[in-house]
């Protein structure tokens, strides 16, 4: 039994692999709260023992190997995460593993290395690895983007999002009518006033603005204008990054993961390699990463 976690900024995912693992079935999973390897202070370690107690808790089997995919994850706090897993699940260290969370997702679609994955989430990234042939990787990899929202991350939920609610306050600020962009943007945030906005915004953060872009999305399938602008420019800019480490790898194979990924944005991300030899591999789930790398 293998059991993976994908731990991230707006959720964490788990799922139990039963023997059989070539073909990937899952006995059992679920959804926790946020984790993250933001683990610099004493409350921020607390979250995380408590999580993977949780997590634990509503695993319905031991299992024989933990595997771990880490949003934020710094090299020094994964000793500190290897001890926490070990006590929780009663394994020793050699059948546990931890990772970041994008080594995971890629695992998931790329077990034997080399293509590259576009990931758009919360943020946005690019990621080639190379792995030898005996399956082990090795120390090449390769990215693009994955800066952070306060310099770029262009693509993902908290531009969708950004970009949305500016282009509905520049319109109050020119006198326009309320456009449907605005009045699903303000149905989120639940006020159209200032007040009531910037308390939503400058209260919680990114993770704020990243709620906003499914109601950019369906606002586009609509019909609004600016909607369906920044769908078109969110794939382009997903399309930059990947083609970036494309270039720099000489790779054909290209995958895309992470909920960002709406019809909108897909057609518009693949609208960009039309004329272009490229392979691209379906979309997975990233717990299914475990599997390659336990």
């Amino acid at each position: 039994m293998i059991l993976g976690i994908d731990m991230g900024a707006s959720s964490s995912k788990w799922a139990l692999f039963s023997d059989g693992v070539s073909g990937g079935e899952v006995a059992a999973s679920g959804v926790y709260a946020s984790l993250s390897g933001h683990l610099y202070t004493p409350e921020a370690r607390q979250h995380m023992a408590a999580g993977l107690a949780g997590i634990r808790a509503a695993v319905p089997a031991q299992p024989s190997a933990v595997v771990v995919g880490v949003t934020g994850l710094s090299t020094d706090f994964a000793p500190l995460i290897m001890e926490m897993l070990s006590s929780t699940f009663y394994l020793p260290q050699h059948a546990l593993h931890v990772t970041d969370d994008l080594h995971l997702a890629y695992a998931a679609h790329f077990p034997a290395g080399g293509g590259t994955l576009v990931y758009a989430g919360t943020g946005s990234m690019a990621y080639h690895r190379t792995v030898s042939n005996d399956g082990t990787a090795a120390d090449e990899v390769i990215r693009a983007g994955g800066h952070g929202f306060l310099i770029d991350d262009a693509g993902g939920a908290f531009w969708q999002g950004r970009q949305g609610l500016k282009a509905v306050l520049r319109g109050v600020d020119e006198g326009r009518g309320e456009s449907l962009l605005a009045s699903r943007l303000f149905g989120v945030i639940g006020s159209q006033n200032w007040p009531d906005i910037r308390a939503y915004v400058y209260g919680e953060g990114r993770a704020a603005l990243a709620r906003l872009a499914p109601a950019v999305y369906a606002a586009a399938v609509d019909g609004d204008p600016h909607a369906q602008d920044i769908q078109r420019r969110a794939g382009e800019e997903l399309a930059r990054l990947g083609g970036a480490v494309m270039e720099r790898t000489g790779n054909s194979q290209l995958g895309l993961c992470g909920g960002s990924f709406n019809p909108l944005v897909k057609a518009a991300f693949y609208a960009q390699f039309m004329d272009r030899d490229v392979s691209f591999t379906p979309t997975v789930s990233p717990l299914l990463g475990a599997l390659a790398l336990a």
